[in-house]
């Protein structure tokens, strides 16, 4: 045992981003993780990004950051009863629904992370990243006024369905060394209605009033304004100015004093509406200043600015440094920078990277 949650045996039979995400977050904190694939693989073994000139079949640079310090047994190398019992005793199944593995039988806690949930009108209904965005709001406030709203890319839609089901999971699992769960659980996590936490209360609202938010353009996001990402003269910074506190801070940071004590823009909400006055002069203030210098200043003074790092330039930001907010994933001979897990604990800390197991890496190890 070692780690947080050394003792506990996560099975993941999917192998979906989200499944795969959820079981990370065990691993990085010392659960034994399987991954019980098909002779094929996982499908994250085949998603891209994939590594350049990768001289190895698992050449997914996104499979290796879900399954660092992961086994991997192929489901075929194991008797029918092998497999059974290895699923019946484990702490946690985590699958998408779709499972022909005996995942029923699980005695403690099983997670189904699916697109849509297993009940409902879209129970069963094939998805994507892009569909929920649209479904949950998120898509209709984000781009310029004229043409078709900004598509987020990635599969960050997976990843919050992947965390969401990672706290309700833990939560059953302490609960049973705590002795309130009797029982297996079967907990049902749509990655879509996880999702919903993009646009909080604005998909309720529009239900309750019929009102609906009209695009107003990039970095017009309301109530709150300025927000959103602007140039600086080396880089980029991302603003976030709500209070009247804030905004006298930021005024006072870019020498705009004329215009901190205008009881107009002492609301974010009108500040918003004044964006077409306002935004043309601080932006040009910005790019007298760099974004390390505007992060700095901005900290100083209370103001909630972020630098916004290039890909050139993101391993190279020392808060990142400091917080070890990237590890390596090791494929083989071959080393990947990858994220590290976003939460800490301190007396138990979490593994930093780790090996990635090539498929039926630990078939010998789980059979008989």
């Amino acid at each position: 045992m070692s780690g947080a949650l050394g003792s506990l045996r996560i099975v993941d039979v999917s192998g979906t981003v989200a499944t795969g995400y959820c079981a990370k977050l065990f691993a990085d904190y010392g659960a034994e993780v399987i991954n019980l694939e098909s002779d094929g693989g996982f499908p994250t073994r085949s998603l891209p990004p994939f590594l350049p000139e990768a001289q190895f079949p698992e050449a997914s640079a996104l499979h290796a950051y879900l399954s660092t310090n992961k086994y991997s047994v192929r489901a075929g190398t194991l008797s029918r009863e092998e497999c059974a019992r290895l699923l019946d005793e484990a702490d946690l199944v985590l699958d998408d629904g779709t499972s022909t593995l005996p995942v029923a039988d699980c005695r403690k806690v099983r997670c189904s992370i699916s697109w849509y949930g297993l009940t409902g009108p879209y129970a069963g209904y094939a998805g994507t990243d892009a569909q929920c965005y649209a479904l949950n709001g998120m898509l209709r406030l984000i781009g310029r006024i004229e043409g078709p709203p900004i598509m987020p890319t990635g599969y960050q839609a997976q990843f919050v369905g992947g965390i969401t089901a990672y706290i309700a999971s833990l939560g059953l699992l302490l609960a049973g060394e705590l002795g309130n769960r009797h029982g297996p659980v079967h907990l049902d996590t749509s990655i879509f209605e996880s999702t919903m936490c993009f646009t909080d209360v604005g998909a309720i609202t529009a239900h309750n009033t019929g009102l609906q938010a009209s695009r107003m353009g990039v970095n017009r996001l309301p109530p709150t304004y300025p927000m959103g990402v602007f140039p600086c003269r080396d880089g980029w910074i991302g603003l976030s100015v709500l209070t009247p506190k804030q905004w006298h801070a930021f005024c006072a940071l870019l020498d705009m004093n004329d215009f901190a004590a205008v009881p107009l823009f002492q609301s974010a909400i009108a500040r918003n509406e004044a964006a077409d006055v306002l935004e043309p002069i601080f932006s040009e203030k910005l790019l007298d200043l760099s974004a390390e210098e505007l992060f700095y200043r901005g900290q100083a003074a209370g103001i909630p600015l972020a630098r916004v790092p290039t890909m050139e330039e993101l391993f190279g930001v020392d808060q990142y440094i400091e917080r070890r907010a990237f590890t390596e994933a090791t494929i083989g001979d071959r080393a990947l920078t990858v994220p590290s897990v976003p939460f800490r604990l301190f007396a138990t800390p979490p593994s930093f990277g780790g090996p990635v197991a090539a498929l039926g890496a630990h078939d010998a190890e789980y059979a008989g």
